[in-house]
């Protein structure tokens, strides 16, 4: 049976969504195999920890700090390896279609090892263009949690070789995606220029609508409140949409209130934790229902042939309602 499905990877900080197409070709958009909380992360998760009672009595015991030891840990044993679940979960020996968003490196970290030690051959790769923004100085190489390797293999990607190496623009169109009812909403070549002036990738950021009988997903990227978003929302139609995969992990930065009004989506997911940054609040004023990966781990949504559609059973376990004026 034909079927749209959508995985959603609780990665942490970064995002990994693997997609297995009606036409039977498997799409990876971004890769984060990084399995560790970063410090915005981690400051996160303790902000939301602190408001909790058995925070409140391990702090009358004075074992607050011990037990927030003990909450991150079992926090980053949750995350997801996108290497080790695409090899227990999909099938085939093919990724079709590989695209990084953007170039950030928790939206890329584990291309070295996906390209070059799985069996996955990769057959397209999708990029934002040939610019390099902060990574190929960044400092993170030598001190922090990234491999250089990756970003090395993300430009070697780019470069084409036995694979294609595809940039698109909004409203592109072509074989083998628009058959796979994948729709660009962004970047724009005036998107692609204000990044560069900016120095700031996330304006680059891929925004993508992908539909099957009746229903449609928009996965968001990194997509910028304040100028990805208001320079795409005038020309598209964004209604009737059943998912969205909020921009920049459910953060403020990417809420664009106008579109998600419009687009009015049945289930918003994010990646967030009740913060200062966290716009869920935000989204549940026109999303049906909103859950964070953070609290309910890996999420599936299958569309099937007849248009029905399916989620994880123990989604609403962890999602909220819209808010009732």
């Amino acid at each position: 049976m034909k079927r749209l499905k959508f995985h959603f990877l609780n990665v942490g900080r970064g995002d990994c969504t693997i997609i297995e197409f009606p036409s039977g070709r498997i799409g990876m958009v971004d890769i984060d195999n990084l399995r560790a909380l970063d410090p915005d992360t981690t400051a996160e998760m303790l902000a939301e920890y602190r408001q909790s009672a058995v925070y409140s009595r391990a702090r009358s015991l004075g074992i607050e700090h011990f037990l927030e030891q003990k909450f991150l840990e079992e926090q980053e044993e949750k995350l997801t390896d996108p290497l080790a679940y695409l090899d227990a979960n999909i099938s085939g020996d093919e990724i079709f279609r590989l695209l990084i968003t953007h170039p950030d490196m928790d939206h890329m970290t584990g291309l070295h090892r996906l390209h070059e030690q799985s069996p996955k051959a990769i057959s397209n790769f999708w990029h934002t263009g040939f610019h390099d923004f902060n990574l190929a100085t960044t400092a993170d190489y030598a001190w922090g949690p990234y491999d250089k390797r990756d970003w090395e293999t993300y430009k070697k990607l780019r470069a084409g070789g036995g694979w294609k190496s595809l940039q698109k623009y909004k409203g592109d169109t072509g074989d083998f995606w628009t058959e796979d009812g994948v729709e660009i909403w962004a970047p724009t070549p005036e998107l692609e220029e204000l990044a560069v002036e900016k120095d700031l990738a996330n304006i680059v950021s891929m925004v993508l609508k992908i539909s099957y009988k009746g229903r449609a997903v928009v996965l968001g990227g990194d997509a910028t409140a304040t100028e990805t978003w208001p320079a795409i929302y005038p020309y598209i139609d964004m209604k009737s949409i059943s998912v969205l995969k909020a921009s920049h992990h459910g953060r403020k930065t990417g809420y664009f209130g106008p579109a998600v009004k419009e687009m009015a989506p049945w289930l918003t997911i994010t990646s967030v934790g009740e913060a200062e940054h966290d716009a869920t609040q935000n989204y549940r004023r026109y999303s049906n229902y909103t859950v964070s990966l953070r609290k309910a781990g890996d999420i599936t949504v299958e569309i099937q042939e007849d248009g029905k559609w399916y989620y994880s059973p123990d989604l609403a376990e962890h999602w909220k309602p819209k808010l009732t004026e």
